[in-house]
């Protein structure tokens, strides 16, 4: 018999959510460490290894965009499954959301072959030396996506059983390995770039070998490449719940590219900063969409059970804790923006755009947690359209235009202000769109 899991639809709010926030947070922090640590080691290789590495970047975030759909589609269904006692269909998603994911990288997959990878990479430069080491670093960056969507499909289906601790283990035992190898692989084995990409091959495939036979212990349900006619329904209903979370991802590319565009015109001192800011401002926002991800289950399962009240509670208790852990990071950046970017020992000039530039968005932190919670009740509703929606206000609507607004009237620094501002807006409007989905989950 399986296990139950928690049951999200009694007890006290706040342990609950403690108990699925706070290692899904940290399993976030993880899943973005990958990229972070083969950038430190692979910029000791020279300009071309990491410039190989940055023009394979969007591929994994394709993929990665791809994947995360399908998770999250799997895990508000599964959810809401659970919580109406449907534990027949609960274990139907699970086993058809795998061959999904799957199927939505297989295209991807092709750019193993430097045949078509190397005419790809040549549309943005034709060095030889930079295409070999893109084709280097591609290969192995390509042959983990699918242990990328397993390991996403995996941690679906715990948080949906309402365990986020397994997939936090899985995350850091593949990441520690990750770091072990990557010395290893890209210095003393003379991989070079390439030995980055295996490294985090290797760490993607022990995740998912860890979630795979966590759940096979447990009896929970299990992903499938197999599937029945009854899959195809399945991925109609994950698609349709998925589709728009893997649209907003994809879309933060365009924005970035466009504002990168805007600040080269300023010179490469305000896009240095800018890329060095953002880094170190994702490993702090980053891990609070772990917090939004666990919210999903918890909102799902208690709509099963038509348990509106729990809903409402939910909302308050996870902004209350979004609030706790952003107004230090707040402050922080507020108050020592300057100490925090010289340990990375930029130029003078860098040091004082990107201090800047972490200062400004510091601010915007103040309404983060709003859209956090919005995401979270969206798609646990089963409503993901408002997750698209507000991507495309904040990254297409408001921060594109407002960046050349502010680039005319303040320069490169202009550009850097539109961004918490940017923030500001999306954040009224999930409010409202908050308020909104609880007058009407009701009625749902």
């Amino acid at each position: 018999m399986k296990k139950s899991g928690i049951n999200m639809g009694e007890g006290r709010v706040f342990p609950i959510l403690l108990r699925l926030g706070a290692p899904a947070m940290v399993s976030m922090f993880f899943e973005t460490l990958y990229g972070l640590v083969d950038t430190i080691f692979v910029a000791k290789l020279g300009t071309f290894p990491l410039a190989a590495m940055s023009l394979a970047i969007p591929i994994l975030f394709i993929a990665m965009s791809l994947c995360k759909g399908v998770a999250v589609g799997t895990l508000a269904s599964m959810s809401h499954a659970r919580g109406s006692g449907d534990h027949e269909q609960a274990e139907e998603l699970a086993r058809a959301a795998y061959p999904l994911a799957f199927l939505s990288i297989s295209l991807l997959l092709l750019l193993a072959l430097p045949a078509l990878n190397r005419p790809l990479f040549s549309l943005f430069d034709k060095h030889p030396e930079l295409l070999t080491e893109a084709g280097n670093y591609t290969r192995w960056l390509v042959l983990s996506f699918p242990f990328i969507g397993f390991t996403m499909v995996c941690e679906a289906i715990f948080f949906s059983y309402g365990d986020t601790k397994t997939p936090m283990q899985a995350m850091i035992a593949g990441n520690l390995l990750n770091i072990v190898l990557d010395p290893i692989l890209i210095f003393s084995c003379g991989l070079g770039v390439g030995g980055a990409s295996l490294a985090s091959l290797i760490g993607w495939i022990l995740s998912s070998t860890i979630m795979w036979r966590a759940l096979k212990r447990k009896k929970l349900d299990r992903p499938s490449l197999q599937y029945s006619r009854k899959s195809i329904s399945h991925w109609r209903q994950i698609a349709t719940l998925g589709a728009p979370v893997s649209l907003s991802m994809l879309i933060i590319p365009v924005s970035t590219a466009t504002l990168n565009y805007l600040l080269a015109s300023c010179g490469p001192a305000y896009v240095g900063a800018w890329n060095l800011s953002a880094r170190i401002e994702r490993m702090i926002v980053l891990p609070l969409y772990g917090l939004s991800n666990a919210l999903i289950p918890f909102i799902g399962f208690n709509l099963g059970l038509r348990r509106f009240d729990r809903i409402k509670e939910g909302c308050k208790t996870a902004l209350f804790c979004g609030y706790v852990f952003i107004l230090p990071a707040t402050i922080f950046f507020w108050f020592k923006s300057n100490e925090l970017i010289s340990l990375f020992k930029p130029s003078s000039e860098v040091l004082k755009h990107a201090a800047f530039a972490l200062k400004i968005a510091g601010l915007g932190f103040l309404f983060i947690p709003f859209e956090l919670i919005m995401l979270g009740l969206a798609q646990g509703l089963k409503r993901p359209k408002f997750a698209l929606q507000i991507n495309c206000l904040r990254l297409l609507i408001v921060k594109v235009p407002l960046a050349l607004i502010f680039l005319k009237l303040w320069g490169g620094d202009g550009i850097y202000i539109s961004h918490p501002v940017s923030f500001a807006v999306s954040g009224l409007a999930s409010f409202m769109i908050i308020r909104y989905l609880l007058r009407e989950s009701q009625e749902i």
